[in-house]
């Protein structure tokens, strides 16, 4: 082409730059970048923030107050009357020790260390400041085991703990109910077997955050189940649920689809089977997909809630139970020595009123007492944790006792913990605009501007083209005329 405007390279080029914001259309790049980044692998970000200190749950105790004791136990009331009292709000501060990314197994492993805090603004008062009336879970436990028994040890139980003043109410501080009381039979077990009983106070909080309890977790690396627990201790289920028994292994006692809660699988769809297994709790909780909402940042979360499977017995699942399963509670009595203690929803939710029929003060409200997790099911990042797990003592027949036997087949609550994820970190929450604001704009924008310079270079080269062909055109015509004029100049005038 004259002046070397040859429109080839820019047909090509401007083809190439439509092409290139056709295919963003249909090819969101930012999803493939955002699961490369977070992959469980060593130097992202997955492996920073597991190597970080980082603040876990808040977890807020309330405690059922009794508010007639006396007249309770004297028979002169018929029903026990009690008062929430709380929140008393702590925060754990975790700590990933011996943390390892195996790549080539595709597994990570560590070790938990769990601190806590307590937080008083977020607190009706300091625990060391105020009195509180519940039941005395030692003395109510072991009654019930002794009230299997005969005569016998029966009246052995009742000298001693007369002689030991041991009611089945106790009036302390409420620190010292969630932290560690004296209680003389426990005292007197923890001496006299110290296999068996190994803390000499009890505390319910104390109980649930055994400081001498050690768990290795060996979680998946894959980002199909990413995080999912693989194996506790060396173990693929819960060891104090006879999962090393084969016979009475099932999914209730297995870690199937199991995680800690602090991180879930990438591109989660509702359809997608989780339960959360929390060493405090002593379980798994059964979780049923609810709906999927959209977040103030753009995220699209999944909404789960805790199934009722967790604390009933049906067909489908085969519960955890010592004895006779129960409806609307979970035992626990092989992570407390025995005691015969449970979970429920709390204030009962959910649950046929029947059972708290000799208990007044119970108001159970979904709005309250009910369970919210919210995750992210592109990064599976747990945007929003709240439930709520009550602890109560089953106290079986313990009519041989006269001061414990108006609370015979009782069902008694003793407190219970609402569990809440803090807010997000202001990076997390700026990796959740990336991925569904800013990167979906930024896309647009380099679509819009690749398919405009395409279009561009395209008019461009349409140009050159159309002056190339004029020029060409051109040529040939001066070539035809001087043609014609020399075959003019040749011809003779006259023939």
């Amino acid at each position: 082409m004259k002046n070397g405007k040859n429109p080839l390279p820019g047909l090509v080029l401007g083809l190439m730059s439509i092409g290139v914001s056709i295919t963003l259309m249909f090819f969101d790049p930012v999803i493939p970048i955002t699961l490369f980044y977070s992959r469980a692998a060593n130097g992202t970000l997955t492996h920073n923030a597991m190597m970080e200190v980082i603040e876990g749950i808040h977890i807020s105790a309330y405690l059922f107050n009794i508010t007639n004791a006396e007249e309770f136990t004297s028979g002169e009331h018929d029903k026990l009357k009690v008062q929430e009292v709380g929140p008393f709000t702590y925060s754990e501060v975790r700590t990933n020790k011996n943390f390892v990314i195996d790549e080539e197994a595709e597994e990570m492993r560590y070790t938990p260390r769990i601190d806590v805090n307590f937080i008083p603004e977020a607190s009706v008062g300091r625990p060391e400041d105020i009195d509180v009336t519940l039941a005395n879970i030692a003395m109510l436990s072991i009654a019930s085991k002794v009230g299997a028994y005969s005569y016998f040890p029966q009246l052995a139980f009742n000298l001693l703990a007369s002689q030991l003043n041991s009611k089945p109410v106790v009036t302390m501080r409420a620190k010292d109910y969630l932290w560690g009381y004296d209680e003389p039979l426990i005292r007197l077990g923890h001496n006299i077997i110290p296999g068996i009983i190994n803390f000499d106070t009890l505390g319910i909080l104390d109980r649930l955050y055994d400081k001498k309890a050690v768990y290795d977790y060996v979680v998946s690396a894959k980002n199909s189940d990413k995080f999912a627990i693989k194996s506790v201790n060396g173990i693929e289920g819960l060891e104090m649920w006879n999962y090393e028994n084969p016979k009475k292994r099932s999914k209730c006692n297995s870690f199937i689809d199991a995680y800690e809660g602090i991180n879930y699988p990438t591109m989660m769809t509702s359809e997608t089977p989780i339960r959360i297994y929390r060493s405090i709790l002593c379980r798994i909780l059964e979780l049923d997909y609810f709906d999927t909402i959209t977040t103030d940042y753009g995220a699209k979360g999944l909404v789960y809630r805790i199934s009722n499977r967790t604390y009933t017995t049906n067909n489908d699942t085969k519960c955890l139970c010592i004895g006779e399963c129960q409806e609307y509670i979970s035992h626990l009595s092989p992570c407390f020595f025995g005691l015969p203690v449970a979970l429920s929803n709390a204030h009962f939710l959910y649950a046929d009123p029947e059972i708290y029929s000799k208990i007044e003060g119970i108001q159970p409200d979904e709005e309250k007492h009910g369970s919210n997790i919210l995750i992210d099911p592109i990064m599976g990042l747990a945007l929003k944790t709240e439930f709520s797990v009550q602890l109560n003592v089953v106290v079986d027949d313990v009519t041989f006792n006269s001061d414990a036997r108006r609370f015979s087949k009782m069902l008694v609550p003793v407190g219970y913990f609402k569990i809440v994820q803090p807010p997000l970190k202001s990076s997390l929450i700026f990796q959740l605009r990336l991925v569904y604001v800013y990167g979906p704009y930024l896309v647009l924008a380099v679509q819009i501007i690749f398919l405009v310079l395409g279009l561009t270079i395209l008019a461009y080269s349409r140009r050159n083209m159309n002056c190339g062909l004029l020029y060409l055109t051109q040529k040939e015509i001066t070539f035809h005329l001087s043609t014609a004029e020399k075959a003019k100049v040749e011809q003779p005038l006259i023939y």
